[in-house]
């Protein structure tokens, strides 16, 4: 068992997919709206079986994502509880987020291609904090933001395991799988709202997309074209909605299916920029 515990395909795949299942579940028993917070829960728990524990304070961009995570997970946790919304929900994800990305960022922040990148990270931070999700009586529907997620981490995590940044491919990849073990848990019929947690966790794709743009020598710029990811939610309105369970489920998976294209694309393109050679992982 711990020798299947140390496969790195494992590790990234079907570990955080059982533990993502088993904390959404667990969640869901202990308190509904909580459910989302089992995406974020799950990363870190693969994260400290996985890389381990870090030091506090951390001395490293990975460390910091770990703790910067595990506090954003806490607001989110608190935020659900209090049933926090709206613009007051979204100026608190706000700060976590900018503040994350600035204390990840500054040892980094030694040329205009550093600074031009946290930009950019800012920036998708910002959409992801006040961006408006599809709501059904008041509840927010938690297909097309788990679906964005998805895409997000597993962009991320394919890029960073074509550059050969192991390290990152793991987390990002362990994240990705966590948010499918929620979106299995909302198929066919959705059962959660997203929330702030889950907002929260779609905030640590951001920064390990950061971590891998100002650490590594990876193409991150290919990350960009992931970007078309966060609008599943609006792009799904125009998709045919079908009626019944059938139709609902059928609806689900096309919206998830038109938020993984523009990553499939981003790895692509990470892939050609390479030279067609395949990571040593």
């Amino acid at each position: 068992m711990s020798e299947l515990l140390q496969d790195p395909f494992v590790q990234s795949s079907m570990l955080p997919l059982l533990v993502g299942l088993i904390l959404v579940g667990a969640l869901h028993l202990l308190h509904r709206p909580l459910a989302a917070a089992g995406v974020a829960a799950g990363f870190l728990v693969v994260f400290a079986m996985v890389i381990g524990l870090p030091a506090l304070p951390p001395p490293s961009s990975m460390g910091k994502l770990f703790w910067a995570s595990g506090a954003g997970l806490l607001i989110g946790v608190v935020a659900d509880v209090a049933g926090i919304r709206g613009r007051i929900a979204s100026a608190v994800l706000a700060v976590w987020l900018a503040a994350s990305l600035l204390w990840i960022a500054l040892p980094a922040l030694d040329s205009a291609a550093a600074i031009v990148s946290l930009v950019v990270l800012l920036g998708t931070a910002a959409w992801v904090a006040f961006a408006r999700g599809s709501e059904v009586q008041g509840v927010e529907s938690p297909t097309a933001p788990a679906a964005s997620l998805l895409a997000l981490a597993l962009a991320v995590g394919g890029t960073a395991l074509i550059g050969s940044s192991a390290s990152i491919a793991q987390m990002a990849l362990a994240l990705a799988a966590s948010a499918g073990g929620f979106l299995l848990w909302n198929w066919p019929v959705e059962r959660h709202g997203w929330g702030l947690s889950g907002r929260v966790a779609t905030g640590i794709a951001v920064l390990l997309a950061a971590v891998l743009a100002l650490f590594t020598q990876t193409q991150a710029a290919v990350l960009l074209l992931a970007l078309p990811a966060l609008f599943a939610g609006h792009i799904g309105r125009f998709l045919p909605q079908g009626d019944g369970l059938i139709g609902r489920a059928a609806s689900s998976a096309a919206v998830t299916v038109v938020a993984v294209l523009p990553a499939l694309v981003a790895i692509g393109a990470a892939f050609a920029l390479s030279g067609g050679e395949a990571s040593p992982y």
